[in-house]
């Protein structure tokens, strides 16, 4: 994904969404909820998400109506591990851009995603169960706090008096994420965007800004004799709907000439339809988890309609082991049911999940961290079953210290899991971490783990079994490189030692009078410059868990 892609795409999403809702309902009140969790420090292009996203946040201070609020709400930016770092750093009020910038530019990934608690935050500082309200929150991963995204939007959705949740991901690779973000703002009438591209972005973003207002609330209840229209529906012939799957009931005139659908007169949700419609053409939609019947209706003054529209529909409850004896039980755990042409039917995340679909085949995967596995379904109409699938998944814990019995790496490390190909080697990558004990899920298998820290790096081939929880410690086999030089602007770090062509190997740049850098064991050649004056340089060998301090005259 380039750069500038995800640097336009999240300009568009503020630029487009915000302003417009300022002009039409004026003196907003908005909290930006900013992720500050670990994964933030990952790059795009050799650029960090989180300076995207500051820098994206500057363009938008800097439009920023006067008459509207703005409160920002960050979690994962100040400890490491603690579900409870969520910290409201700007309560919602007139904007002090120079205030507000100076906040952002101090975010500095560290910790967790708690973004559902940090949500439901946000939404307490702007009062949403006594005023409106607007939540936007940018997240580039899923919620690692245990909290059901789900449940809390439904809460806050029927507690507030207006309050929509917006919500980004940003470089999400992570289908279970995508699922809790776009149930965050699903619940509470808000939108969902994914930031992969600027094109695709600036697309969703037109339809959001373009689109109809709701359609008109339901008709007042109308005396029982002018109900004229009434309707029950089943999943199959003889089979009632399960709860808690209940029937939305829509009524649209016919499709406009340009194949776009027709004006809403009416929708709800009920178990059974009761309505007055007025004499006309229409068409009838009854959806039900994801089971849809479209029903032509044709409404004659004086009489009387009853429809008994079946679904062919079944329900299935699909649940999983993660090994012969352990049932999964994670919430964070990712169904998707797909068509056979690809497409998805359905999905959501949870330990046990439910879905309604129409009679067919399917598939459906299971997703949790790494691990995956998929299994054919059939659904029949009528049938209401469950289904089980078995992970056969483990559990991989990776630490690392620089040298054996050594001191651990506690900062500034990444794990990445690889897949080994036929001949052993790293192949794609599965999941990176960056906590000094980085947890993982895994399916059953061989596989190679390479952790990084400053400049140095190393790996370890690793087995997971089902149901293990296995715990590894890398030996990165690396020191400190370290000098200060008062007037200095950067360290120029080679290899020590020439190649065949008498050149020695760029490594990196460190700019500024301090040099601090983890690299593996061996030589190096640290060269100091102010601007582009050399002020000296020296060949400095670092042995594996010690502090190497390079001087110069």
């Amino acid at each position: 994904m380039k750069l500038q892609s995800v640097l336009l795409a999240l300009f568009f999403l503020f630029a487009f969404l915000i302003p417009a809702q300022a002009e039409d309902t004026p003196g907003q009140r908005v909290i930006l909820v900013l992720d500050g969790s670990g994964s933030m420090r990952a790059k795009i292009n050799g650029k960090q998400k989180i300076d995207i996203a500051k820098e994206v946040v500057g363009k938008i201070v800097a439009g920023w109506q006067p008459e509207d609020e703005l409160g920002l709400v960050v979690y994962g930016h100040r400890k490491k591990g603690e579900c409870s770092d969520i910290e409201t750093v700007k309560e919602p009020g007139p904007l002090n851009a120079e205030d507000y910038m100076a906040a952002v530019k101090a975010i500095e990934p560290k910790g967790q995603t708690p973004m559902t608690d940090a949500v439901k935050q946000a939404a307490e500082a702007l009062q949403y169960t006594e005023k409106k309200a607007t939540v936007i929150l940018v997240s580039d991963g899923i919620e690692t706090c245990n909290a059901d995204p789900c449940a809390v939007a439904a809460d806050l959705a029927k507690a507030g008096v207006e309050l929509k949740v917006h919500t980004v991901g940003f470089g999400l690779d992570n289908k279970g994420a995508v699922a809790q973000l776009k149930c965050l703002a699903d619940k509470t009438g808000g939108t969902f965007t994914e930031a992969n591209n600027a094109d695709d972005l600036l697309k969703a973003l037109q339809k959001t800004v373009a689109a109809a207002p709701p359609p008109p609330p339901a008709l007042a209840p109308e005396p029982v004799e002018l109900l004229n229209v009434q309707a029950h529906a089943t999943l199959a012939d003889g089979v009632e709907i399960p709860k808690p799957f209940q029937p939305k009931w829509e009524i649209r005139k016919p499709d406009n000439a340009d194949g776009t659908p027709g004006e809403s007169v009416d929708y709800r949700y009920s178990d059974d339809l009761k309505i007055h419609v007025e004499p006309g053409t229409y068409v009838l939609t009854i959806d039900v988890g994801s089971a849809s019947v479209k029903l032509p209706l044709i409404v004659e003054a004086g009489k009387q309609i009853n429809l008994s529209p079946v679904l062919d529909a079944g329900v299935i409850t699909f649940s999983a082991m993660m090994d012969d004896t352990n049932k999964l039980t994670d919430n964070a755990a990712f169904w998707e049911v797909t068509k056979p042409d690809g497409k998805t039917a359905a999905y959501n995340y949870s330990a046990v999940q439910t879905f309604l679909l129409s009679a067919g085949t399917y598939r459906v995967q299971l997703s949790l961290g790494s691990a995956a596995v998929e299994a054919p379904v059939e659904v029949k109409a009528g049938e209401i079953r469950d289904q089980l699938l078995s992970f056969g998944a483990g559990k991989l814990t990776t630490q690392a210290v620089f040298a054996e019995n050594g001191d651990p790496v506690e900062n500034g490390m990444s794990f990445e899991v690889r897949k080994p190909d036929k001949d052993g080697q790293k192949s794609d990558s599965l999941a990176t971490l960056y906590d000094a004990k980085s947890q993982f899920t895994l399916p059953a298998g061989p596989y190679i783990v390479l952790m990084k820290v400053g400049i140095a790096q190393a790996e370890q081939p690793v087995e997971i079994k089902p149901g293990q929880n296995a715990t590894i410690t890398i030996d990165a086999k690396a020191g400190y490189l370290a000098s200060n030089v008062s007037g200095a602007t950067s360290f120029v770090i080679n290899a020590g030692k020439a190649g065949i062509d008498g050149k020695r190997k760029y490594l990196t740049t460190i700019y500024g009078e301090a040099l601090n850098l983890a690299v593996n064991e061996g030589s190096y050649q640290v060269q100091s410059f102010k601007d582009d004056a050399l002020l000296g340089e020296k060949i400095v060998e670092v042995k594996a868990g010690e502090r190497s301090e390079v001087t110069f005259p």
